[in-house]
C-alpha cells in the first residue's frame, strides 16, 4: 500500500501542468486554508510536483492527504479526492489545532523528562 506521501505525489502526476499551478495557488490562500497555514508564494514559485509534496508534508505533516482533499474539491477535481478516500492520516476526531497543540506538549513533555 502507497504511503500518504506517494499517494499526495500520484495525485499530483494526474494533474495537468495548469491544474498543478491552480492547486500551488490554493496552498497560498491563506483565507481559503484556514484553519491550515498557506504556503509562501516564493516557496511554490519554482516548485515542481515533487517539491510541492515536500513543502506540502514540512507545512502539514500527517494533515497533506487532508488538505489536498480540501484543495482538490475546491477545484471540482472529485475524481482525485475519490482516489484519496481510502488514505487516513489516524487523528480523525481532533482538529488541526488540537493536534498541533499534542504535538507541542509532547515535545515539551519528552524535553523536561
Amino acid at each position: 500500500m502507497a504511503t500518504p506521501k506517494e499517494q499526495l505525489l500520484s495525485v499530483l502526476k494526474a494533474l495537468a501542468d495548469k491544474d498543478l499551478k491552480e492547486f500551488q495557488w490554493f496552498l497560498q490562500d491563506a483565507e481559503m486554508m484556514k484553519p491550515f497555514p498557506a504556503i509562501p508564494k516564493c516557496d511554490l514559485e519554482t516548485a515542481d510536483r515533487l517539491d510541492t509534496v515536500d513543502l506540502m508534508v514540512q507545512t502539514y505533516d500527517e494533515d497533506n492527504v487532508e488538505v489536498t482533499r480540501k484543495v482538490l474539491s475546491k477545484m471540482n477535481k472529485n475524481d482525485l479526492v475519490q482516489h484519496l478516500s481510502g488514505t487516513s492520516s489516524g487523528t480523525e476526531g481532533k482538529s488541526w489545532e488540537e493536534r498541533k497543540r499534542d504535538t507541542r506538549k509532547y515535545s515539551y513533555n519528552s524535553h523536561i523528562m
